[in-house]
């Protein structure tokens, strides 16, 4: 069940960085960097000052699928 659309605490555990390309059809999840809310949106916007062309954003880790 989802958590909601709600404000998530920095503190929260289980977030990743993930991207796009603003320009080519390209896109990417850093899964083996697991971190807190706060941790991933403060690497998302260093890494979008670093590199322009790409949008990063905090996601949570995308959770196993498993076939009903």
């Amino acid at each position: 069940m989802s958590a909601g659309i709600g404000p998530h605490e920095a503190s929260e555990p289980g977030y990743i960085v993930a991207w796009h390309s603003k320009r080519q059809f390209r896109a990417g999840k850093h899964l083996n960097e697991v971190m807190t809310f706060g941790e991933a949106q403060e690497r998302a916007r260093a890494l979008s000052q670093k590199n322009k062309d790409l949008t990063f954003w905090a996601e949570h880790v995308p959770q196993k699928f498993e076939p009903h």
